[in-house]
């Protein structure tokens, strides 16, 4: 290197404003110095602009292009979603809608309501002068589902008065969403409805099998990853709200059970067991997904490196299972969104920001691909199918909002387009 260009290197980074920091990137080594004064002066180059590097990286972390762009996705799909499906009688969502004729269905069932509950929670979490409001009057309305029946409370499939029919995994997806209700608005009722409602999804274990949860309070045949996957994830976030080790205890007996009946060779999860002991095969991404954030959250709680190993197979086989190179998610968008979520909290934990770059290439996907002219989307999140025209369901929509605010929080930068755009 000529001492020209040293000289002209030493004025840039004498002059930056960078300057201060270098002293806190010096890195450590045990080496001795070079002693030649161009290559102290190189050294001392490359550590500035690794400084240099880290600051812009932080200054796009800080909230960059992807926040922007996912945050605006995810109001324009809660816009939509509340323009075709409010009810403004009952200050609740239609289940579905029909486009031609404008026609509302009746209220939604639970699953819609949780997933449309969460989405309001993570637009409230980024955009809390716009969404805290509708998030809260949102979680009170819905009160009219809440109903007692052989002497504990739940949630109800549909708003009472109305014979029974519960399902626990339903009410597993409202403790999750009840507690990121409670941690936008600090409102301790939120907190207790959740811990009322994670009671009643307890109710649904039994020594059958050896443990684990019904389905379906009505009908106890079968014990699903859909219901003991999100209840151990509601368990250990239950336990860092309280600091109540019962909680904790809880998960892990549920995982222990889980794992052992529900987990295949790969990694992935059954969707469930019958009482017979027969095995239903199918895989579903949002039973991996929620293992996947369970495994996280032990992780997190417990710092055993056993959890991240796990989780790190199980989203790689994921991956593999429902990723589409396009960036589409080979499942229908009610257990997609939940797989998307599943990497942005395992990103967390392992900082490997291959999560990031799937998410966002599975929603620039979703969005440029699978969003029609009008800004609704489909079930599936690979392919249009005929019979989403002409209706529309509180699901398939609550559920790309859901994932689009999740994004805009954590991730910074997104792709430039899907590699199969061309």
């Amino acid at each position: 290197m000529s001492e020209e260009i040293l000289s002209f290197a030493v004025a840039i980074v004498d002059s930056c404003p960078l300057q201060s920091r270098l002293p806190h990137c010096e890195p450590k080594i045990d080496c001795a110095l070079p002693s030649n004064p161009n290559l102290i002066t190189m050294r001392r180059c490359a550590v500035f602009l690794a400084c240099l590097l880290t600051q812009l990286l932080n200054n796009v972390c800080a909230g960059g292009e992807g926040s922007a762009l996912f945050g605006q996705w995810g109001t324009e799909t809660l816009t939509v979603l509340h323009e075709d499906l409010w009810l403004p009688e009952s200050a609740l969502y239609a289940e579905d809608a029909d486009l031609e004729t404008g026609k509302k269905g009746h209220a939604a069932f639970m699953w819609g309501v949780g997933v449309q509950l969460t989405a309001l929670a993570a637009a409230a979490d980024v955009a809390p002068d716009k969404y805290a409001k509708p998030m809260r009057d949102y979680a009170d309305a819905i009160q009219v589902y809440w109903a007692e029946d052989k002497g504990i409370e739940g949630f109800d499939v549909q708003p009472g008065p109305r014979p029974s029919d519960r399902y626990y995994d339903d009410n597993a997806w409202l403790v999750l969403a009840l507690a990121e209700v409670f941690e936008r608005t600090a409102d301790t009722r939120y907190l207790e409805q959740a811990q009322s409602t994670f009671r009643f999804v307890m109710s649904g274990e039994d020594d059958k099998l050896g443990g684990g949860l019904y389905w379906r309070e009505k009908h106890l045949t079968s014990k699903n990853t859909c219901t003991n996957a999100p209840a151990i994830v509601s368990a250990l976030r239950l336990y860092q709200l309280t600091k109540e080790s019962d909680y904790l205890e809880t998960a892990k007996r549920l995982h222990g059970w889980t794992v052992k009946n529900l987990q295949n060779e790969e990694g992935l999860f059954w969707d469930n067991i019958k009482l017979d002991g027969s095995i239903d095969r199918r895989t579903y991404s949002y039973n991996s997904a929620l293992m996947i954030r369970a495994n996280c959250l032990f992780h997190e709680i417990t710092g055993e490196p056993a959890y991240l190993t796990e989780v790190q197979r199980v989203a790689r086989a994921a991956e593999k299972q429902w990723i589409r190179e396009s960036g589409a998610v080979a499942d229908s968008g009610r257990f997609a969104h939940l797989l998307l979520e599943s990497f942005l909290v395992l990103h967390r934990r392992d900082q490997d920001f291959h999560w990031h770059r799937v998410v966002s290439n599975c929603l620039t996907h979703l969005h440029d691909r699978m969003r029609d002219q009008n800004g609704r989307y489909p079930n599936h999140w690979e392919r249009r199918r005929r019979r989403d025209a002409g209706k529309i369901t509180l699901l398939n929509q609550a559920s790309p909002a859901r994932i689009y605010w999740l994004a805009a929080k954590e991730i910074a930068t997104v792709p430039e387009e899907s590699p199969g755009a061309r």
